[in-house]
């Protein structure tokens, strides 16, 4: 074997195990490593016939854009994260606000003093349905409760509020439920339905890369799909109530004769 062959045959198991490493690692080539793969074929190029300086310089401009295609993916990964941060940090303000989430999950959760809250359910079909079903079921896909649906009219919004019993009248235990609908129309074909649940938000989470917000009911919903954010109806009703105290209070104080008038 010759001087050269020996040379070529001595860079390639260099390299191989070069690259073994890396890949044992779970790591891919980078910069550093196409360097070393340069340097190492200076060093075992042939003499009598060294690399020709056109050679050299395409292969150091490859090397160069190589460089900046590594750096502005990293920059992309760096601006993806911090995209995904400020998601998150404007999700947090949905902490306490009642929204509506396109999705078929909802929650039921028993307090302290027995009292028991499961997210609301609402659907609206494409087209007139003549007959159809509502299952809930429970995480192991099993049917818990089951209603039959009578006529609906299309593009009209309708509202299940489950009182959190099954078919046997038994209390469910709390939890998170899947709502299934199939309905049909008159030819008995399957129509469409738009499902949303209405539920307050109270924790935002990231996981896998999504943003998710924690409901009142235990489930988890992406944020993506939230399609209406609202003051929940009882701190209205509260504010209005302070309003009015305020008012009354006032009014109650103002002894001088004078008519004052508030709001």
């Amino acid at each position: 074997m010759s001087s050269v062959s020996a040379a070529l045959t001595q860079t390639s198991k260099e390299f191989a195990s070069a690259l073994s490493a890396q890949t044992s690692t779970g790591n891919n080539m980078d910069k550093e490593d196409f360097l070393l793969l340069l340097v190492t074929q200076f060093q075992y190029q042939d003499p009598l016939n060294p690399m020709e300086d056109q050679e050299f310089v395409a292969q150091m401009a490859q090397f160069s854009s190589l460089e900046q295609l590594m750096n502005l993916n990293t920059s992309m990964e760096g601006l993806t994260d911090a995209t995904e941060n400020q998601q998150m940090v404007n999700a947090t303000s949905y902490i306490g606000k009642q929204v509506s989430v396109t999705g078929n999950k909802i929650g039921k959760v028993t307090d302290a003093d027995g009292h028991t809250t499961v997210s609301t359910f609402r659907y609206a079909f494409g087209d007139n349905v003549k007959e159809g079903i509502l299952t809930v079921m429970d995480g192991n896909g099993n049917a818990v409760y089951t209603e039959t649906l009578a006529g609906k009219a299309a593009n009209a919004t309708f509202e299940f509020n489950w009182t959190g019993l099954n078919d046997k009248g038994q209390v469910a235990p709390d939890g998170t439920y899947t709502v299934s609908l199939a309905a049909y129309n008159s030819a008995g074909e399957s129509v469409l339905s738009d499902q949303v649940v209405d539920a307050t938000v109270t924790s935002v989470i990231t996981e896998n890369d999504t943003v998710y917000i924690g409901l009142d009911g235990g489930q988890l919903m992406e944020l993506a799909n939230v399609r209406q954010v609202s003051v929940p109806k009882n701190n209205v009703t509260d504010s209005t109530k302070k309003t009015t105290d305020q008012t009354k209070t006032t009014t109650a104080t103002n002894s001088s004769g004078q008519t004052l008038t508030v709001g």
